[in-house]
């Protein structure tokens, strides 16, 4: 009997999404946030290159630099949600420019807390990015596919920045994990710690990255619980900026 093979079919939404992944992962890396801005909105990533004993597994010399990253994201085209590019493919605002430059401003207040502790911690010059200006429509696949395929701490473990200040009326909101792992914004500290520890948040996060590796691109991903939350929460991330454009 003859074996069934699946046709190729370069228009295939999976195949556009590998494609659209594929332009990111072949980016120059930069510094965190890129030294020049630029317009546009689009996909990024962002890797740890730095000395910090618990993201050693993903930072040289345990592999290259730009080899795994630490997190990925998108940020979306003002109006992109109500239709309001029109036939244009993204925007010439600086929306993944400014995304870049709000992750970077985080690092840094990070930074300045470690240091005036005297503890290690993160170092913005520890960090550089990847990113892509491109049409809205192809960043979610790709996107799924970068997170499926690298299962980025920051994503699937650490729930993302977690950018803004919740506001008045949501003080009993807990601070972010990221927030936990690595304090130094002012609201976050107002905020109650998170039900887990940071002594269990780093236990877990060298755990996740044990698992780590590079991944073959060629195989599409499963798409698991985690990585679905991961996507839920920078949806919610980027519906929040889009929010306060308007």
């Amino acid at each position: 009997m003859w074996e069934r093979v699946q046709p190729y079919n370069p228009l295939d939404r999976v195949e556009l999404g590998k494609s659209v992944e594929r332009a990111l992962l072949a980016r120059p890396l930069s510094p965190l946030p890129p030294e020049t801005p630029f317009a546009g909105a689009g996909l990024y990533a962002i890797y740890y290159v730095g000395s910090l004993e618990l993201y050693r597994l993903i930072a040289p010399p345990a592999c290259e630099a730009g080899e795994i990253p630490i997190y990925v994201g998108r940020a979306s085209a003002p109006g992109a949600r109500q239709g309001a590019l029109g036939l244009h493919s993204t925007t010439s605002e600086p929306a993944l420019f400014t995304r870049l430059k709000q992750h970077a401003r985080s690092v840094q207040l990070a930074e300045e807390h470690s240091i005036k502790q005297g503890e290690p911690g993160l170092r913005l010059a520890d960090f550089r990015c990847r990113y892509l200006v491109a049409d809205d429509i192809w960043v979610p696949l790709a996107e799924a596919l970068l997170i499926g395929h690298y299962r980025p701490v920051w994503n699937v473990l650490i729930d993302g920045f977690g950018n803004h200040d919740p506001g008045k009326g949501r003080t009993a909101q807990a601070r972010s994990l990221w927030d936990m792992l690595h304090p130094g914004r002012a609201w976050a500290a107002k905020r109650p710690e998170a039900k887990k520890s940071v002594h269990q948040l780093q236990y877990d996060v060298r755990a996740h990255l044990s698992e780590s590796g590079v991944p073959d691109l060629d195989v599409v991903p499963v798409v698991g619980v985690e990585v679905e939350v991961a996507m839920v929460q920078e949806a919610l991330i980027d519906d929040e900026e889009l929010s306060r454009d308007r």
